[in-house]
């Protein structure tokens, strides 16, 4: 049989851990993610360099990527994470698609960046075609058939769904649609996302968890800076289980990896450390460990405590940063990001969060009109499946 009949005639069955090397022949995901880290190298050249040929390169890349009729990407995914075979699901994309998109946050950052070192190239004719750009593609992604499937994934696809969403709003002038977005995320999915113990279920299941644990760190990290630059706090926002971004981080980097690479946590690891503390130090050599170099990377120059001025160590006067020692609680509240706990609480300790009584597990929301979930493309799971992740307690191995 010729490939193009393969393509078009027979089914394909979805194998959670394994990619359909057929995306290799397609450069689109890689394309929106590298133009959003060039973005970001870019606008940070330029406010730290104050030279023009930085932003010009950024808006050169924009321009191609987002506003050159002849160039740009439609502003939609229809045909994301396309999925051959018969019939019309072979002719459209999937809700798997979105989290492609995730690049356009950094996209946005980098404008906010230009804009607010007073790049002259970046016009205000520039500026209105990227906010039509952004408000067409928000629009599709509230809308369209595939964004409304997306939304409604109780795993890392909600999780950058929401980053997407929110940050679109944001760059479009409708702050208050942001914050919405992003509460509405921390009252409802992140609340079955996190175990007491750390542990993400809905990542944990999959073929490579250490990988899908990262993945929605990624997203979930994203969306708490989003918040913390719309002047809330998220960082202290608790599942139902009472635990919080750092206790899913803590669980992470200290569960067996089984022969999974752990560099992709080190960013993360890295923001937890800003936004939350290190006073014993237990971030710092973590990253010491897989990472001696880690002070000349990016993703610590990116993670500064100064820059998060809704987390945990910035409500406070404490000089825990990194193994530092702390002074005195000034008593600041925190703002109204969800449910919420002090500084520092959240971490895993191996026994119920923060001293609390253990709550009693009860399937997630996902699971309220059906017995089980798509949580990748037809790779399904249930409630019974995910149970034992939901009450496990801490493992004691160190990755």
């Amino acid at each position: 049989m010729a490939p193009s009949a393969t393509w078009t005639s027979c089914p394909y069955v979805g194998r959670d851990g394994k990619v359909n090397p057929d995306v290799r022949t397609l450069n689109g995901p890689s394309a929106i993610n590298n133009v959003g880290q060039y973005s970001i190298y870019g606008s940070i050249a330029f406010a730290t360099r104050r030279t023009t040929k930085y932003s010009q390169d950024v808006i050169n890349a924009i321009d191609y990527f987002f506003l050159n009729p002849d160039t740009k990407m439609n502003p939609n995914v229809n045909y994301g994470q396309i999925v051959r075979g018969e019939g019309p699901k072979g002719k459209k994309g999937t809700f798997t698609g979105v989290l492609d998109i995730r690049g356009i946050v950094k996209v946005i950052n980098s404008i906010f960046i230009l804009k607010s070192g007073g790049s002259a190239e970046w016009t205000n004719t520039r500026d209105q075609g990227m906010r039509d750009w952004i408000l067409e593609y928000s629009t599709w992604l509230q809308e369209s058939d595939i964004g409304k499937v997306t939304a409604t994934r109780p795993n890392n696809h909600v999780s950058f769904y929401v980053a997407q969403l929110a940050a679109s709003k944001y760059y479009a002038g409708d702050k208050p649609g942001a914050v919405f977005v992003l509460q509405s995320f921390f009252k409802k999915e992140f609340r079955d996302q996190i175990a007491a113990s750390g542990e993400q279920p809905f990542e944990g299941v999959r073929a490579k968890p250490v990988h899908y644990r990262s993945f929605n760190l990624e997203a979930l990290i994203m969306n708490a800076k989003l918040g913390d630059a719309l002047g809330v706090d998220f960082w202290t926002a608790k599942s139902k289980y009472g635990a919080t971004i750092q206790t899913a981080l803590d669980y992470a980097i200290t569960v067996d990896p089984k022969g999974e690479d752990v560099g992709d946590l080190l960013p993360h690891v890295a923001a937890v450390a800003a936004a939350y503390g290190d006073p014993v130090g237990k971030y710092k050599g973590f990253l010491s460990k897989h990472l001696s170099t880690y002070e000349s990377k990016p993703f610590w120059f990116y993670n500064q405590p100064g820059a998060l001025t809704k987390s945990p160590t910035a409500k406070t006067k404490r000089s825990i940063y990194l193994g530092g020692g702390e002074d005195d609680d000034d008593g600041s509240e925190p703002d109204d990001g969800g449910t919420i706990t002090k500084p520092g609480e959240g971490a895993s300790d191996g026994g119920p969060v923060n001293g609390a009584p253990k709550i009693p597990f009860t399937c997630p929301d996902a699971f309220e009109d059906t017995t089980k979930v798509e949580i990748d493309n037809g790779i399904f799971v249930t409630c019974e499946q995910l149970r034992p992740l939901y009450e496990a307690e801490v493992p004691g191995v160190v990755a």
